[in-house]
């Protein structure tokens, strides 16, 4: 081996090994906190995100073998280049997937919805803030679980209906009708369904039923979780109402 290839060789692996850093620490802030499991699949970022690093982690370190050569006066600064538009391509990247992340859990009527940080509706969010709503600020770190109900102005309420209607925001969307889930309790509980209703669903799934065994079906009771890529189940205390699982069962296929 020359001592050039050895140098190239050297040099990529040092640059894998500063990306593989990079992309652990993206991964967890990624999927621990802002999409902690399992929403990050109930959203779908799991494998776009994985794309995008996996990418992102080998292309600056193969150009740096391509590249690289002892002794080039040019190499400093060629270096640099790379890593900054590698460090680039990476901020990208996790701007995007912070701007889809899910920043609250909705209970609605008689479910949860998931809501992105880009889906809700800027003047809700203000209006929401100057009435001090404290459930509707959003966080930089996990999802905020939170009820959202009717608004109290008549002429509000018809207009968020007709918005709805013609494809606009729904409730899960207007910060504004947020409020603690302690005050929707009585509403998850009416429409909260039985646990054995949820196995006679999947009757015909193991996974599923291995996976609801850690309950009793007068402990808990579950509702539905709507989001983009995939529905959920939301489990929650047959009593409290307090959500205690979330798990990757699809309560609406057959």
């Amino acid at each position: 081996m020359t001592h050039t290839l050895k140098d190239r060789i050297n040099a990529f692996l040092i640059h894998l090994g500063i990306s593989a850093v990079i992309a652990a620490i993206s991964m967890f802030v990624v999927f621990f906190i802002w999409y902690p499991a399992p929403l990050h699949t109930a959203v779908g970022v799991t494998q776009i995100f994985l794309i995008l690093l996996a990418v992102d982690i080998t292309i600056g370190p193969l150009i740096t073998f391509i590249i690289f050569k002892k002794g080039k006066k040019s190499l400093t600064f060629d270096l640099t280049v790379i890593a900054l538009l590698q460090v680039a391509a990476l901020a990208y990247g996790m701007n995007t997937v912070f701007e889809g992340r899910p920043v609250f859990v909705v209970f609605s009527v008689d479910r949860f919805e998931v809501s992105r940080a880009y889906e809700i509706d800027p003047k809700s969010h203000d209006t929401a803030l100057k009435a001090k709503n404290e459930n509707a600020k959003v966080s930089w770190l996990q999802p905020k679980w939170v009820g959202a109900v009717a608004s109290k102005d008549h002429d509000r309420r018809q207009k968020i209906m007709f918005d709805s209607v013609q494809g606009g925001n729904d409730w899960p969307q207007l910060p504004e009708l947020f409020v603690p889930l302690s005050k929707v309790k009585k509403q998850i509980l009416e429409k909260g369904k039985t646990l054995e209703m949820l196995r006679k669903l999947r009757k015909n799934d193991p996974a599923v039923q291995a996976g609801l065994a850690d309950w009793k079906d007068n402990d808990v009771k579950w509702l539905p979780l709507a989001s983009n890529a995939k529905n959920m189940t939301v489990i929650v205390d047959a009593t409290s109402a307090e959500v205690l699982k979330v798990v990757d069962i699809n309560p609406w296929d057959k």
